[in-house]
């Protein structure tokens, strides 16, 4: 046989500097030239010295190759991973096919590169991927060239994972595999599965899967760091049959790729607990193989010495750790064998450590030999070692003969070997070894089917267990997937990729959830703060899970800390929080499945759809409400809404009402209103109700919403158990009377006026309920019942609910006024979201439309549907979709995926956020990369099909039972202009009716005197759509139609089901052949009929756009807008009445009342009184930039609160006093972050002292000082009497209150203080403290606030136009051109087009019904008298029909003033209050704190330009806030520069006029600055910090 004898090939690969060692200002210790690396010593003093860089002297290596790959890509020497594989991965494969043991193996410290040299990412494959995809090209080419030669491809993985062995593609093989040698193969696993691979894609199939069940975790050096090694072999088969012989022959090649765990020391990783012993699992196994690759080495070295007398053997240790014992053939041994040594450019010692490691390594020399026809000579082998075991356990000549009671373990065998040596073993090894034997044996003789079953075999159980655990099988679907029946927790993270990624299953009978590390059992076990020994458990009955808390434990279920020995019966939806860290969701699909099968045999339409059926909702009294979530979009209910939820339940807060936007809680408050003056107030007066979100709110549709404030099962029964019998009378008769009568509703035949009378009672029934529990959770608490909101309940009948919600929807049609206010006060965010993509080249642009509502509120392709798109929580806006009424959206012009798409204005919002993030941090890479660069600007992914227009169809020919034909136009919803035309045909095939006796009656549509529909009809028709035209192939690429079922029986249609055409290809097919055709039967209740009688049914147009289409969108709103003032005015409107409009020009921004942004900067004070009489400040000890301080205050003092206000708004915020200043709210905060809440939670108010101070300076700032006497025992809090205990702190709340001239109430601020109590006489705090942390002592905690001035809503036309913010300014804005965003003009298009659809709609249901009714009536000469009576009755009539009722003026929307400055109405001039009066609405958020300064130095800055005074201060620039200090230790703010829409301009002009070098000026929106730089380099530096995206 062929050998190849050679030392370990060893080459070494050093990668770039990543992120952390950039932001720690490394810099790069290695060199390499040609094949040698030299690693430079770390200056002197630097973060990189350490004790073993203290020789100062470079260090030299040589090895078989050096790759440089710590440089840009187009660099010469740069070794991209195609080089690293053409130097070993081809030859790796050519010692594999020539019947070679191979061997790669990477080996380096954590984060040195091993996984991308080996494995690779993205498009940069590694070794490993190159390898599998070569292997199989030279396979088939190797086929092709020799019919006779065939190979075979096996494949096992394995993981070394805290010295276990652990099998990666066999389920089956869970535990720990025994790792055996033999003397011909060598060491193997034992029960290792060995899979057939046919291709490239299989084998990387099954590499993602073992990859997937890897051990990795995060440590301070790499946030993937693997924990385990991992052995990836090949087994090579090679047969060849030869002709002449007729005998076949073998070569068989292992091929082993093994990526070691990172070597790392602990003290570099920060690992603690399991980690820490996972690391030294790990070291001790590269320890291990350190010492072999020594001994072999010296070995090598003293090969020639071997003959010297008392030289020993050299000893090696490879069966020390299991990792080198697998790996005894790959050194040293019968392999060919590759290393490479990962190294990083700027750690000095795990440099060094490995670069000696590798040195060691090339010393080693392998003896390979080809494996050519092993097969043969081990059968034999195995054969006759067989029988020879076989024989000695049967037999026992020569040996003792044992009782045949004596086990086999204490019955010994002495034998000789085959090399002479006496050898004595126990029976029971020897029959152990013969099973290993035959285990071999029946290998061996395996065939290739059997191998090929055994492997599907093998496959199919390991899907089988991983679908039954929901671990997703498939290579291009990542993560896992929920199972089929057995309810179960997923886990929700932080982080979104994350999140479900874990599956707890929860079996019938006990879970039982428990700590990781302890002994009792528990099926789930978790580590974490407040994790218990035994936490929490769950009870699975009958598919039935609840959920029982034990003593002591944390535990939260939708938000709320359940109570131990109660019970907790969950549902789908469900969130649980256990212990600090741990949050669930509890998914039950059989729950699910059975829901959604009930609503499918209610709403169970395909052709023939009952609306009386899919109106059939109401619950039942017994009927629980679900959680608030649990009913909403599981992709909404994330880890951030789990904590979010416990937050809010703590504090009291609710979240839907926190959620609502200010326009809806507006809304909600006008309703309350309503509701609250509808009461009788006969009865003695009582305290003003404040109702909830859920009190007498009506839907859309009419219902009262079902009420949620119960969010489990347990609430009710929890507050039934402790009602008491005398729990107030009046409510409980209340009760009794609303059961009853609802009792008799449902044994009630009637059927719709009864069914919304029930559904009005059980809603306030839910409420009366609701009461109850209240009272009696407030007698628990020892509240009295005077503070529980009074409640009566309501009841109205059927006639008076259609009335109310007849009255409500007509109200909500007439927007057009809030939704001209909505368009002009969001123009300046339209605005700046164009401004950012044209900075960062995003090719889309953003402008107004407006979203009907409805059906066409956000229309989506069916298409679109189909193919999934919809499934995406980023694709359906929800605030667009559930809305009813006419509302402002933006429509958003991809011109990059050539799409069109509308968001809401509350999208807007969050997406502008996003974006701001982009031009923000665009200096901070380590922000950034956070941040998608495509994501906040487009719909991802992007609707393949776009709403283009859609015809109206009047169904007022339908409910006459008439079949009709007409041409009905297709408006465009964005230009309001006519696109095309189509026609649309309705025949009408059968119409049944039930008669009294339960048999249908037939009635034909072609009756001569077409009739109303009768209710409970069954009426079926035909509807065709063809003939379309007008829309051209250079416009779009593919069109289809489409329409929904809620076109023809109305909105109140719970599911929705679209009816879609085939999309067309226009390019290569006629528009003529677009058509639909489908039938349709409807069953009719009394809301459909009114519904036919009075609607009208949409057919909507989608189409695949070209660029041209969007191009000339973009450029219609352009013109648009030009010619706004030449467009014609309201239609029946004269002339002479017109308001003149004014000849626009530039306005003063104070005659705008918009909404206005300040930044206000609070520094609070603690002063006590001091030996000498004087209250001296107390020292603020802060221990991080992130930490605001805490104030050291001394027992029994007296003191007082000092406030500073400081504005770079200066006298655009008129701020004239403080008038209160509010102190408590006291808590707890423990060294774990906890906070435990007190017994003094009240805000007492303290007297504040007279003198307090306003200044408004020369540089443009103003600031306001005001004090406070504080007495702390008035607080009567043990917190704030005794000594705080070390680590802890006294957390309070500061309240303030600020006057402002523009502001009708006092602006509120709030933020919270923390001080630690100490003894009398205790010392301040050293300064030597700051100097061993990165704390500092001050003497006050500042806070910025975030101030927004609202206006009121304007409820006059002629203030319409001063809230218009089109003309504000945006830094930037000069890229837009002439771009302007629309405005008033997109309202009077909506109102135009609303207007011209429904007429011509109209107009061609007239004619059908003209058509249908035209008889031949005789006329007599004298019957014009018996008609019409007399002539003044005729006259009366006539009369009637001209009268206009309502208002008799116009209200004109106008965005110009007008010359009389009112409104024409009635001829009155307003009597308004002048615009100097309006008073503004106030908000103060407290902005959080910023980590990370990007730039720090002194400037000068002019403070008072009429002296020319400038003062030099230091600048620290932490985004979005320009930070000035009046020192460079930071200890002193004098104030802070916003950055928010900041403009920088520099100007040697300016230089010259101010006398100063290297000036420039800062713009902001409320001031501006003239700041000048030390030196030339510093204004550069300084300008591109403060100006990153370069475009000013």
């Amino acid at each position: 046989m062929a050998e190849g004898d050679g030392n370990i090939k060893v080459v070494v690969r050093c990668r770039p500097l990543n992120s952390r060692e950039l932001a720690r200002g490394a810099k790069p210790l290695i060199r390499m030239q040609g094949n040698q690396t030299f690693l430079d010593p770390p200056e002197h003093g630097s973060q990189q010295d350490s004790k073993r860089a203290t020789e100062r002297k470079t260090m030299a290596f040589s090895f078989d190759r050096s790759y440089w790959s710590a440089g840009p890509r187009d660099e010469p020497g740069y070794c991209s991973q195609q080089t690293l594989y053409d130097d070993l991965g081809k030859e790796l494969l050519d010692h594999g096919f020539a019947g070679f043991n191979a061997c790669i193996l990477a080996y380096g410290q954590t984060g040195s590169g091993k996984s991308y040299s080996m494995m690779g990412y993205g498009p940069d494959k590694g070794i490993i991927p190159l390898t599998c995809s070569e292997l199989f090209v030279r396979v088939e080419d190797k086929k092709a060239a020799d019919p006779n030669i065939s190979f075979t491809v096996e494949v096992s993985y394995i993981e070394i994972y805290n010295e276990k062995v652990r099998d990666l593609l066999n389920p089956k093989n869970t535990g720990n595999l025994r790792v055996r040698e033999h003397p011909s193969l060598g060491p193997y696993v034992e029960d290792l599965s060995k899979l057939v691979v046919n291709g490239y894609h299989e084998m990387m199939t099954l590499m993602d899967e073992g990859n997937k069940a890897r051990t990795v975790a995060a440590t301070n050096m790499n946030e993937t760091s693997s924990r385990s090694h991992a052995v990836f072999t090949l087994l090579l088969t090679m047969k060849r049959h030869d002709v002449d012989t007729n005998l076949d022959t073998e070569k068989v090649s292992r091929i082993s790729l093994v990526d070691l765990a990172g070597s790392e020391r602990a003290n570099s990783t920060g690992a603690t607990g399991q980690r820490l012993k996972e690391g030294a699992n790990i070291n001790k196994s590269l320890t291990t193989l350190g010492k072999v690759i020594s001994s072999l080495a010296l070995a090598s070295q003293d090969g020639g010495k071997k003959g010297k007398k008392g030289k020993a053997e050299e000893f090696v240790p490879y069966r020390d750790s299991v990792l080198t014992w697998l790996l005894k053939d790959t050194l040293g041994g019968n392999s060919k064998t590759a290393m490479i040594a990962a190294i990083s450019p700027a750690d000095y010692e795990e440099t060094l450590s490995t670069l000696r490691y590798a040195d060691q390594a090339k010393k080693i020399k392998n003896k390979a030999v080809v494996n050519e026809d092993p097969n043969a000579k081990l059968v034999r082998e195995l054969k006759e070692e067989l029988e020879l075991l076989r024989a000695r356990v049967a037999t026992s000549s020569g040996e003792d003969t044992f009782d045949p009671h004596v086990p086999p373990e204490k019955q010994k065998v002495t034998y000789k070997t085959k090399d002479g040596k006496i050898k004595t073993v126990t029976k029971a090894e020897l029959q152990e070894q013969m099973e290993t034997s035959e285990k071999l044996m029946q290998g061996l003789n395996e065939t290739w089917e059997q191998k090929m079953s055994r492997t599907q075999e093998v496959q199919k159980e390991r899907e089988k267990a991983l679908e039954e655990l929901g671990i997703t099988v498939e290579k291009n679907l990542v993560g896992v997937h929920t199972p089929k029946k057995m309810p179960h927790l997923v886990n929700l993270n932080e982080d979104p990729l994350m999140s479900e990624c874990l599956i707890y299953q929860l079996k019938p009978g006990t879970t039982i959830v428990g700590r990781l590390d302890s002994e009792k059992p528990a099926a789930i076990r978790l580590s974490g703060e407040n994790i218990l020994e035994e936490h929490c458990y769950f009870e699975n009955t009958d598919g039935k899970v609840t959920l029982h808390a034990m003593p002591k434990s944390v535990t939260f279920l939708n938000g709320k800390q359940v109570s131990p020995g109660q019970s907790y019966k969950l549902r789908s939806g469900y969130r649980i929080i256990l212990g600090e860290h741990h949050v669930f969701r509890f998914n039950n699909p059989e729950e699910v499945r059975k829901q959604r099968d009930r609503a499918t045999a209610r709403s169970n339409m395909h052709l023939s759809v009952s609306v009386a059926d899919v109106e059939g909702d109401s619950v039942s009294p017994s009927t629980r409400p679900e959680s608030r979530a649990s009913s909403a979009d599981e992709a909404d209910v994330d880890w951030n809404f789990a904590r979010r939820e416990a937050a809010l339940a703590r504090l009291g807060l609710d979240p839907a009402l926190d959620n609502l936007p200010d326009e809806d809680i507006n809304r909600l408050f006008e309703r309350i209103t309503k509701v609250k003056s509808m009461r009788d107030h006969n009865s003695k007066p009582r305290p003003e109700s404040s109702l909830s979100v859920r009190d007498d709110v009506w839907s859309e549709s009419g219902r009262p919403f079902l009420s949620d404030a119960t969010t489990d099962d347990t609430s009710l029964e929890a507050g039934a158990s402790h009602s008491t019998p005398d729990v107030d009378g009046p409510l409980k008769d209340v009760q009794y009377q609303l059961e009853s009568r609802l009792q008799a509703i449902t044994e009630s035949s009637e059927a719709e006026d009864l069914k919304v009378e029930k559904d009005h009672m059980e809603h306030q029934l839910k409420m009366v309920q609701q009461q109850l529990k209240r009272i009696i959770n407030a007698r628990a608490r020892g509240e009295s019942e005077e503070e529980v909101v009074h409640f009566e309940p309501v009841i109205y009948t059927a006639r008076q609910l259609r009335l109310i919600r007849k009255v409500l929807d007509k109200w909500r049609a007439h927007r057009s006024f809030s939704m001209a206010e909505a368009v002009l006060s969001n123009a300046v965010l339209v605005k700046e979201a164009n401004v950012i993509s044209k900075e960062l080249g995003k090719e889309v642009s953003y402008n107004f439309t407006i979203a009907s509502g409805g059906s066409l509120a956000a229309p989506i392709s069916g298409v679109d549907t189909i193919g999934g798109l919809d499934g995406f929580g980023d694709v359906a806006d929800p605030t667009l979709a559930s809305a009813t009424q006419p509302s402002v959206a933006v429509k958003v012009l991809d011109k990059r995926h050539n799409a069109i798409y509308t968001w809401s204005l509350d999208r807007l919002q969050q997406r502008v956020k996003r974006m701001r993030n982009l031009t923000t941090y665009i200096d901070r890479p380590s922000y950034t990369q956070h941040f998608s660069s495509d994501e906040p600007f487009y719909d991802s992914p992007p609707p393949q099909f776009s709403f283009i227009g859609n015809a109206l169809l009047s169904l007022a020919p339908l409910s006459r039972r008439i079949s009709s034909t007409s041409v009905v136009p297709i408006f465009c919803r964005y230009t309001a202009e006519a696109i095309g035309s189509c026609r649309v045909d309705i025949k009408i095939t059968s119409v049944l009716q039930t008669s009294k006796h339960g048999t249908p009656a037939s009635t034909r549509p072609t009756s001569p005197a077409p009739s109303a529909i009768p209710p409970g009809s069954k009426i079926s028709f035909f509807l065709t759509v063809d003939s379309i035209k007008g829309l051209s192939s250079h416009d779009f690429s593919a069109l289809h139609l489409q329409l929904r079922l809620s076109s023809f029986v109305g909105p109140s249609l719970t599911n929705e089901e679209i009816f879609s055409s085939i999309a067309l290809d226009v390019e290569t097919s006629s528009l003529s052949e677009l058509k639909f055709r489908r039938a349709f039967s409807i069953v009719t209740s009394s809301k459909v009929i009114t519904y036919l009688r009075q609607g009208y049914a949409p057919i909507e147009f989608f189409a695949a756009a070209k660029p041209t289409y969007l191009e000339r969108l973009e450029r219609w709103d352009e013109m648009r807008e030009l010619r706004v003032h030449d467009w014609p005015g309201p239609p029946g409107a004269h002339t002479d009445t017109l308001p003149v409009i004014l000849p626009q020009m530039r306005r003063s921004e104070t005659d705008f009342v918009v909404e206005q942004t300040h930044d206000v900067v609070a520094y609070v004070q603690i002063k006590e009184l001091g030996a000498d009489g004087q209250y001296i400040p107390v020292p603020v000890l802060s221990q991080s930039s992130l930490d605001p301080g805490v104030f050291s205050l001394r027992q029994g003092l007296q003191r007082r609160i000092a406030l500073v206000l400081l504005s770079d708004s200066g006298p655009q915020l008129p701020w004239t006093d403080v008038t209160r200043i509010r102190l408590g709210n006291v808590r707890l905060l423990d060294p774990k972050g906890r906070q435990h809440n007190s017994t003094s939670n009240a805000m007492v108010t303290l007297p504040l002292l007279a003198d307090q101070s306003v200044a408004f300076r020369p540089d443009g700032t103003g600031t306001l000082m005001a004090e406070a006497l504080w007495d702390s025992s008035v607080h009567d809090s043990l917190l704030l009497n005794r000594v705080t205990a070390s680590a802890h702190r006294v957390v309070l709340q500061v309240a303030w209150s600020v006057a402002v001239d523009t502001c009708n109430e006092p602006v509120q601020f709030s933020m919270d203080i923390a001080v630690t109590i100490q003894t009398r006489d205790a010392r301040p705090p050293h300064r030597f403290l700051t100097f061993l942390s990165s704390g500092k002592i001050t003497s006050r905690i500042g806070s910025i606030f975030n101030l927004r001035l609202s206006p009121p809503l304007t409820r006059s036309p002629q203030d319409l136009w001063r809230l218009d913010t089109s003309e504000k300014y945006v830094r930037g804005e000069e890229l837009l051109s002439t771009w302007k965003p629309r405005g008033i003009s997109a309202v009077e298009d909506y109102n135009r087009l609303v207007l011209t659809e429904r007429r011509a709609a109209d107009v061609q249901a007239v004619r059908v019904l003209s058509a249908s009714s035209c008889l031949p009536v005789p006329v007599r000469p004298d019957s014009g008298a018996a008609v019409w009576g007399s002539e003044a009755l005729l006259r009366k009539a006539l009369g009637l029909w001209q009268k206009r009722f309502g208002h008799a003026g116009e209200i004109i929307l106008s965005q110009v003033p007008t010359e009389t400055d009112c409104v024409i109405t009635s001829g009155k001039p307003s009597t308004r209050e002048l615009p100097e009066g309006v008073k503004l609405n106030s908000s103060a958020t407290l902005v959080p704190r910023s980590d990370g300064p990007t730039k720090r130095g002194h400037l000068l800055i002019l403070t008072d330009a009429s002296q020319n005074v400038w003062e030099k201060r230091w600048f620290v620039l932490r985004r979005p806030y320009l930070h000035i200090y009046t020192h460079s230790n930071e200890l002193e703010e004098a104030g802070i520069i916003s950055l928010h829409g900041a403009n920088l301009e520099c100007d040697a002009q300016k230089d010259l006029l101010l006398d100063k070098q290297f000036c420039f000026t800062l713009f902001t929106t409320a001031n501006s600055h003239v700041l000048a730089a030390p030196s030339f380099k510093e204004l550069q530096t300084w300008t591109s910090k403060l100006d990153p995206t370069g475009t000013i």
